[in-house]
């Protein structure tokens, strides 16, 4: 019982790295083929991108600590 509510918690995580990976990989794929037409990218817009999914890794981050600590598994 303990493994299976151990799979649904991490599951969801899973889940949002995930996406996140596929974000990255598609936003860096935009991102060549923009400077490949203009010669230049935004980069005040790749700072922000870079800066908010570093955020939601942190996060998430957080999140784990805390409820590895909350259950006592160090």
């Amino acid at each position: 019982m303990k493994e299976l509510e151990k799979r649904k918690q991490s599951g969801t995580m899973d889940i949002i790295l995930i996406i996140l990976g596929i974000a990255i990989l598609i936003f860096t794929i935009t991102m060549i083929a923009v400077f490949c037409i203009f010669q230049s990218v935004p980069d005040s817009l790749i700072q922000s991108f870079f800066a908010c999914i570093g955020s939601e890794g942190g996060f998430m981050a957080v999140i784990m600590v805390a409820k590895k600590i909350s259950k006592g598994t160090g």
